[in-house]
């Protein structure tokens, strides 16, 4: 360019936001010779620069400056960053049918890894999320946390403009602010800049740091999580010199043996391991895999063990070095865990076909032993590989602990918060909230006005995932592409288009993620885009494997002598509802009952039978639990199973500023939560000589020896119904007749059916008031039995959905004939013809119906109506309502058959429970059809009938579970 070259400053901002903008930036370069350039930024930056002192560098970054920060005032609008039309809009375009809901390949997170969703999306709304079988991490499933994603896109609390100490502001006035301060730091360097954020497995999110990292090289990275990886990664270093993230192939295993956490609940693959278990247990010609567990509180994977040992946290180290040296030396040292004999035997004569797999709350040193361990056996290669870390932040990345030595020593001016939740989640030695009201420029990203929102400068909002572009790596390395699902329902910015302003790229959240790929995909990145936007999935993507080694020689540091401490261990650990907190303002997990202990709407101290007899305390009894000095106030729930002598408190409750719903809830375990005992710690539980309630939607615990669950060996058949005499007469279904069977040896009780069907069929959430009168909405419930030892007890989850009677008791006693019998075998309710008499559910034996006591729809608890299915009739009150086997998708796969002019086929109607459910224990279908998969079922040897004696011929039948040499139930 020449010396009387001028340009078009807005035209060329225009530009950069195209698909040609990562080109033009690569030959910025030749804009440095520009005087119009130097004289535009001398008048950007007139109280920072002169023209005579801008050299070639400094003028690049100020001018990146500039151009970024052209693009904030846009977030205002409700269609920023998409980029582009969506396909979930209604407005004409080819292929695109009003009234039919479009699907939507897209990625969620959850503690930074992605799982692969399909949203469905009625005319431009989402209204429900299924997984994506196609994604590795999901395979067609979804947990409670991605099912729930749907309430918390509308939650009404989400903070819709940006703030200013607690002020509103318009974007506009955001941009005025921030850009001296943008043109300050770009011209400094980031000196003084400090920025926080979660980890994260986003590759997008990954490139744009990096980019920032060379806007502003001085600035200071610092990466927190409450439910980290710390403790792995530490001991990967030790054992194999490097970090690596651990992925396990449960297909292969043989003999499991997991130390602490929860392999289907809490770690980054939960959906797939369980998936792939029961994959395991039911492949054919090979015995069924051996499941041990050792833990402290009970969890899904403890309740599917075949051996469970309870231990408290500090036993922990002793018990895994025993385990190694008995498999190095082939004999149990003396005095070690009486069943250190039969698990190393398990594993030893697994071989290769074995695994260990410690938790995160566990100790380096605990996963360098079970590292160790798996390395000896020859686990590394079959069972499990190693892989880069993939849910970290690129470069080098400080902890929170130094964040805030840096904050006290004065040496922050500016603090950029990336999303989470860190004022309420950091350990309670940090008071992060007035270490934040230090530094003299704060400014938060985020979807709620939230604890850290309030000590924050300013506040950002932030975009629900479901309308934002990005990518996201799950467990196994695998990619997938986020995309918006709806136009943006408030104005907010993604982190991927923040982190984009600061590295000075003024483009939209499609253009970030195009970029991303267009380097890696080059001339192929067009046909590979739609491809992977459609699959929800980059193929090839998966992480490759890290080859690593135990090296020869090796042992593990020298034990710290835990001593005799008195008083009670305490473990910290994720909730099964609400996780972290991230989702305690979701009616819909508030209201879910959590797993093992049926709580809802708040959380309790979980402490073993034993441990209750020792204090002399029953459930709901408050303590006060002292943890160095920090004192939290609590009600105990007891849990059979739990270890003694500890006490586990649950995480993400207590939160005050939350939401209208999740404000007030529980206690906040997080207030003796401390740096050096994230996880565990050694505390003191007192009583207080108070109450505090708690709501369980589940009275009944033992089976008492009902056959209620049925158990058998493996090979075994289930002991026959004698058949009964009806007076009813047999009814001929001549064209389908719909069945369901359900598999409680696949069952995991992980919930994720029960809040399927809520998001499914609209059903409401009553509220704790209401549930603690026995009032809960639900349709599908699990329940949970314990047999034999309290101290040690089996335990079984049994969902139970309406069973669809053939001779159904409900049907008879109706006086106005609103539960009625189909044509097709299911049994209907008719709102319009209820009166509300209850006299049907009176007389249902499974209680599984549901009556409108009030007006749920409207109290401002139940989800929102943009939240709703409109396939599904919303109930209004005075009504009973139950499982319709959604009839409502029965009728649509229907409408397509005839349409297409062909039968229905086997599997093309699925249930949303059925759908949801990661080991497939569910199956529906027509039991004309002989050779269908419920058909198949409802002829194993292990199919029942739940109360068969009463003779309701449910069409819901249950397979019974099978354990090694239990008897028959």
């Amino acid at each position: 360019m020449g010396e009387g070259t001028t340009i078009d400053l807005e035209a060329l901002r225009a530009r950069l936001a195209t698909e040609e903008g990562p080109r033009l930036w690569r030959s910025l370069e030749e804009l440095a010779d520009v005087p119009e350039v130097r004289r535009h930024i001398e008048a950007e930056f007139p109280d920072i620069v002169h023209a005579s002192q801008i050299d070639r560098r400094t003028l690049l970054r100020l001018m990146s400056a500039s151009l970024a920060l052209g693009g904030l005032a846009a977030c205002n609008g409700s269609d920023a960053g998409t980029g582009a039309p969506l396909l979930s809009q209604s407005h004409n375009m080819p292929g695109y049918v009003p009234g039919v809901p479009v699907t939507i390949a897209t990625s969620l997170a959850l503690n930074g890894y992605g799982r692969g969703v399909l949203v469905k999306v009625q005319e431009g709304r989402p209204i429900k999320i299924e997984g994506n079988r196609l994604h590795p991490a999901s395979l067609g499933a979804t947990d409670v946390f991605a099912q729930a994603e749907i309430l918390s896109l509308y939650d009404p609390d989400r903070s819709d403009a940006p703030l200013q100490n607690g002020v509103s502001r318009s974007w506009e006035e955001l941009t005025n602010f921030i850009r001296p301060v943008r043109n300050e730091l770009v011209f400094e360097e980031g000196r003084g800049l400090h920025v926080l954020m979660p980890p994260t497995a986003s590759p997008t999110l990954h490139r744009l740091i990096g980019q920032a990292r060379q806007l502003f090289p001085h600035a200071q990275w610092h990466a927190f999580s409450p439910i980290d990886d710390s403790n792995h990664q530490a001991a990967a270093i030790s054992v194999f010199g490097r970090a690596v993230d651990l992925v396990y192939d449960l297909t292969q295993a043989d003999a499991i043996v997991t130390l602490g956490g929860d392999l289907f609940a809490d770690e980054p693959g939960h959906i797939r391991y369980a998936a792939d278990y029961q994959a395991r247990r039911r492949a054919p010609g090979r015995e069924l895999p051996r499941l041990f567990t050792v833990e402290t509180r009970m969890s899904l994977v403890g309740a599917r063990a075949d051996e469970r040992i309870p231990l408290r946290p500090r036993d922990f180290e002793a018990f895994a070095e025993a385990l190694a040296a008995a498999l190095e030396t082939g004999a149990a040292p003396s005095g070690s865990h009486p069943a250190i004999s039969r698990l190393a035997d398990a594993l030893r004569s697994a071989g290769t076909r074995s695994l260990v797999a410690a938790g995160r709350e566990q100790p380096a040193r605990v996963h360098a032993l079970a590292l160790a361990i798996n390395a000896r056996l020859g686990a590394l290669g079959t069972t499990m590989r190693t892989i880069e870390p993939l849910n970290a932040v690129p470069g080098e990345v400080r902890t929170l602990a130094n964040l805030a030595e840096t904050i006290k020593a004065g040496q922050v001016s500016r603090l950029i918060i990336l999303g989470g939740n860190p004022v309420y989640t950091a350990p309670a030695d940090i008071d992060l909230a007035a270490l934040v009201r230090r530094v003299p420029l704060s400014l938060h990203l985020g979807q709620h006005r939230d604890e850290t929102a309030a000590v924050c400068t300013w506040h950002i909002p932030e975009s629900h995932p479901l309308e934002s572009w990005g990518d996201l790596r799950a467990f196994a390395g695998t990619v997938g592409l986020r995309q918006p699902t709806t136009m943006r329902l408030k104005s907010g910015l993604s982190a991927e288009e923040f982190l984009g302003l600061m590295a000075g790229q003024n483009v939209d959240g499609r253009g970030l993620v195009q970029a991303t790929w267009r380097e890696v995909w080059g001339d192929a990145f067009d046909t590979r885009w739609a491809r992977s936007l459609e699959d929800g999935v980059v193929e090839g993507s998966a992480a490759p494997t890290v080859d690593v080694a135990l090296p020869a020689g090796w042992s593990p540091e020298p034990a710290v002598l835990a001593g005799s401490a008195a008083g009670i261990d305490v473990l910290f650990s994720p909730d099964p509802s609400v996780w972290d907190g991230s989702y305690a303002n979701n009616g819909w997990l508030q209201e879910l009952p959590k797993p093992l202990t049926k709580q809802v709407w708040g959380n309790a101290a979980l402490i073993a039978p034993e441990t209750a007899e020792v204090f002399g305390l029953a459930s709901g009894n408050a303590v006060d639990i002292s943890v160095n000095g920090r004192v939290v106030r609590a009600p105990v729930w007891l849990l059979p199973g739990h270890a003694p002598g500890a006490v586990t408190l649950p995480l993400g409750y207590g939160r005050q500023m939350a939401g209208r719903i999740g404000n007030g809830i529980g206690f906040d375990a997080y207030a003796v939560r401390t740096s050096e005992a994230r996880w565990t710690a050694t505390g003191e539980m007192r009583r207080v000589g108070e109450k505090i309630p708690v709501i369980s939607t589940q009275q009944h615990h033992s089976l008492q020896g009902r056959d209620i669950v049925r158990v058998v060996a493996p090979g075994e058949a289930v002991r026959p119904e004698p058949a009964h005499p009806s007076i009813y007469p047999e009814w001929p279904y001549k064209e389908h007749a719909w069945g369901m069977a359900i598999d409680l040896d696949a069952c995991i009780g992980c919930n994720a059916c029960v809040i399927a069907c809520q998001a499914e069929n609209n059903i409401a959430v009553v509220g704790p008031e209401e549930v603690a009168k026995g009032r809960e909405m639900h349709w599908l419930r699990v329940d949970r039995y314990y047999a034999g030892d309290p101290a040690a007890p089996e335990t079984y989850f049994q969902p139970v959905p309406c069973m669809h009677c053939e001779k159904a008791p409900c049907e008879v006693v109706c006086p106005v004939n609103a539960t009625v019998h189909s044509s097709e075998g299911l049994n209907d309710m008719v709102y319009n013809r209820c009166v509300g008499t209850r006299t049907c559910s009176n007389n249902c034996p499974y209680k599984v119906r549901r009556f409108n006591f009030l007006d749920y729809q409207g109290t401002g608890v139940s989800a929102p109506f943009e939240a709703t299915n409109p396939q599904v009739t919303v109930r209004d009150r005075g009504v009973m309502e139950k499982c319709t086997f959604c009839v409502q998708r029965i009728a649509a796969a229907r409408v397509d058959a005839r349409v297409e002019e062909r039968p229905l086929n086997d599997g093309e109607v699925m249930t949303a429970c059925q759908q949801a459910c990661p080991t497939q224990a569910i199956v529906f279908g027509d039991i004309n059809d002989p050779d269908s998969s419920v058909a198949r079922l409802k002829r194993s040897p292990r199919n029942y009938a739940l109360l068969g004696a009463l003779n309701t011929q449910p069409r819901t039948t249950y397979l019974a579970r099978v354990e090694g040499s239990k008897e028959n139930g």
